[in-house]
């Protein structure tokens, strides 16, 4: 069967899959959306970020991350500010309202995230982190995705 052994399709499908574990808590508890839960977390994770850095890291579309910067900022979560060597660029940042929304919202992402690997032997859970760190280094290696086009 092709689908069986076509691997983005594979890692599509576990991406959803995954991610439907978890959205019930960033999207019902906490009124996010998909996009603005990965602009957060990866601004939790830096002092400071811009639209293109977390283009590249979410991975979104630019429309996308816009939208949900603008959305973080209307809550005071986050604040931008202008560079000071080239005023079109902005860097994100979390507020303190931002990291406090942000550290309510983290272990309850953790524990969706323990509970689905619960099932897992240690060794299981060795050899997975393994495998997506060797998908890792080789999605490294072929270079980012095209996101210039929205989905």
């Amino acid at each position: 069967m092709f689908l069986k052994g076509y691997l983005p399709y594979r890692l599509n499908l576990l991406a959803e899959l995954t991610s439907a574990r978890t959205h019930p808590i960033y999207r019902r508890r906490h009124e996010l959306t998909r996009p603005e839960w990965r602009v957060l977390v990866n601004l939790a994770e830096a002092p400071s970020l811009t639209a293109t850095d977390l283009c590249a890291r979410v991975p979104a579309h630019k429309t996308k991350v816009s939208r949900a910067l603008a959305a973080l900022e209307a809550r005071g979560w986050v604040t931008r500010s202008a560079d000071p060597q080239d005023a079109r660029i902005a860097h994100a940042a979390l507020t303190l309202k931002g990291r406090r929304a942000f550290n309510r919202i983290r272990p309850e992402m953790e524990a969706a995230t323990e509970a689905m690997l619960a099932p897992l032997t240690a060794d299981e859970r060795q050899r997975l982190d393994e495998g997506l760190k060797v998908l890792e280094r080789l999605f490294g290696q072929a270079g980012t995705p095209d996101l210039t086009a929205p989905d």
